[in-house]
């Protein structure tokens, strides 16, 4: 397969977990995972660095705040990378920009608000319902990470 060509198969995992959430990944093996992806022929998969919870699956050394609860030590993200690469499935890295309860929660002056001050139409969903993020403006300090 040359470069140019548009992978057959790929997977987008969308992993986005509460840090409320205990026990993630403890069964989690790599090669099984990728071995998994392999029989299913899947070429190329999206992974997951921070998702809308503003939870991150890597080892953060300088935000290590935001890695989640349930995971400190472990880089669940570097084993899934380097389990794919080396069956041969690219990898994507994916990360949220405008959704994440983390910051919303920490800096509320990055929310997007409208010209009368109001929130978007998502405010008065629950945390646990879908669609409970607020907008975070991309002309604040989120733009940073």
């Amino acid at each position: 397969m040359s470069v140019n060509e548009v992978k057959f198969r790929q997977i987008h995992l969308d992993f986005h977990t509460s840090e409320l959430i205990e026990g993630v990944g403890n069964d989690f093996d790599a090669e099984r995972f990728a071995a998994t992806l392999d029989e299913a022929r899947v070429d190329s998969i999206n992974l997951f660095v921070r998702c809308h919870h503003g939870m991150m699956y890597y080892d953060s050394k300088k935000f290590s705040e935001r890695v989640h609860l349930h995971l400190k030590g472990r880089d669940i993200l570097k084993q899934q990378a380097e389990a794919c690469r080396k069956r041969g499935i690219h990898v994507n890295l994916y990360i949220t920009v405008r959704w994440d309860v983390y910051s919303y929660t920490e800096h509320p002056e990055w929310v997007a608000i409208d010209a009368e001050g109001r929130y978007s139409d998502h405010e008065k969903r629950g945390y646990l319902e879908a669609g409970f993020y607020r907008n975070l403006c991309v002309n604040t300090g989120i733009a940073n990470f």
